[in-house]
């Protein structure tokens, strides 16, 4: 009897956890995915900026910075 249960355990017990890391998985790549779309438009900001006066660096990384942060919290992650 008692191998039984433990055979109706496990037999539950293993899709469960296989179903349940691969969400895992699926939800890590969708916050990479998330952060590299928010680096791309954070380098477009920042591209966007002229070069031709003396302040253009700091301008570009505080227009890139602040792309960056809306981006992520628009999508809903941490910067």
């Amino acid at each position: 009897m008692f191998w039984m249960r433990t055979l109706f355990a496990s037999a539950l017990l293993v899709p469960f956890l296989s179903t349940s890391l691969q969400a895992q998985t699926a939800k890590k790549m969708d916050v990479r995915a998330a952060r590299a779309e928010c680096f791309r438009q954070a380098n477009a900001a920042a591209n966007s900026v002229s070069v031709g006066f003396s302040g253009a660096t700091a301008d570009r990384q505080a227009l890139g910075m602040d792309a960056y942060r809306d981006c992520c919290r628009k999508m809903g992650i941490r910067p």
